[in-house]
């Protein structure tokens, strides 16, 4: 759920044509929740570590393919405003 919920931020973010360290941003905090929650759950341990990588990594191309999606969403728009295409 939080994937999809970062996801979302991220395509409104770039939507609103912030700069390309917002994506990270939302990765790193989206990340530090799965981990305040994984914590509760598996305690601590190096698979948990390396779990907690791989969504790292998962969050940041999926923020990033979103973000980039909402970017060129907003350009595009603000191209047919001004008459180009």
């Amino acid at each position: 759920m939080l994937l999809w919920i970062g996801a979302a931020l991220s395509g409104y973010l770039g939507y609103r044509l912030l700069d390309w360290w917002v994506p990270a941003l939302v990765a790193a905090g989206m990340v530090a929740i799965q981990a305040a929650m994984f914590r509760g759950v598996a305690g601590e341990g190096s698979l948990a570590y390396d779990l907690l990588a791989a969504i790292l990594v998962m969050n940041l191309v999926m923020f990033y393919a979103t973000f980039g999606i909402g970017r060129t969403v907003r350009q595009r728009l603000d191209q047919r405003r001004r008459g180009k295409r």
